[in-house]
């Protein structure tokens, strides 16, 4: 028993590395990532998780001189249990940069633009969208669960008179929107224009967007991770790589 709880403590010292010195003596960045994000975090062909942000912390790991090690957690326990917890090193998976999040994590800076928007199925636009109306009332909205989307949800819909679901997969939310269950899924701007290349003539955008965010890689408070985080940003973007990336796996409008 006490050897289990030795070993149990090493494993949690290992996991719990807070700053730049814990992350180069242990030799690995530990990353949580919700992997149900296409293009920014998911699963390719060959089951490995790929995506924008992975490539962003790729290269965060690659500065500090170390592996990364990727694990997958579903959003609902990535933020901020994950993070504040030291299950991981940091947390990379289209987190809104929010004050209220701000005030238990560090965030890096923002490293993406982007909004919250209803994705309806094709030819549906014309009859639902933002802004709301009152022949919206009523309807059932979809959201993933402690997404941006559920606060936008809960703040601007429900007091209008919306039935707000709550998904902890989006996928799950896609398929009822597809099926006709819900009227809208919210979720990011750029999620639509990558289901539009990958499953043609299936969803759109509709209305205008719900609200404007920024994306950060999210860390234990106080870290100076999120300094190193940023020094590496900034070479992405000075360099020109950041575009690249974004060339890559980002269908830009």
């Amino acid at each position: 028993m006490k050897r289990f709880l030795a070993l149990l403590l090493t494993l949690c010292a290992v996991a719990q590395a807070t700053t730049v010195a814990e992350v180069k003596k242990k030799g690995v960045l530990v990353l949580g990532t919700d992997p149900t994000f296409t293009p920014f975090e998911f699963k390719g062909a060959d089951g490995q998780i790929q995506g924008f942000d992975i490539d962003i912390a790729r290269a965060v790991a690659k500065d500090l001189g170390v592996k990364l090690e990727i694990r997958a957690v579903g959003f609902g326990a990535l933020m901020p249990q994950s993070v504040t917890s030291g299950r991981v090193d940091m947390a990379v998976s289209g987190i809104t940069i929010t004050a209220e999040r701000a005030k238990i994590v560090s965030f890096s800076a923002p490293y993406y633009r982007s909004a919250q928007v209803f994705i309806v199925k094709q030819g549906n636009p014309s009859r639902f969208g933002w802004p709301w109306n009152s022949a919206m009332k009523g309807k059932t909205i979809g959201v993933q669960a402690n997404t941006t989307g559920q606060y936008v949800a809960n703040d601007l819909l429900k007091p209008r008179g919306a039935v707000i679901k709550v998904y902890d997969d989006f996928a799950a939310g896609l398929a009822d929107v597809r099926a006709g269950r819900i009227a809208a899924l919210i979720g990011d701007a750029p999620t639509v224009a990558d289901l539009q290349k990958r499953l043609p003539g299936q969803f759109q955008q509709a209305g205008s967007a719900l609200a404007a965010e920024d994306y950060g890689m999210v860390f234990k408070k106080n870290s100076d991770l999120a300094a190193a985080a940023n020094k590496t940003l900034a070479r992405l973007r000075s360099s020109g790589e950041y575009q690249a990336l974004l060339n890559k796996w980002i269908v830009q409008n």
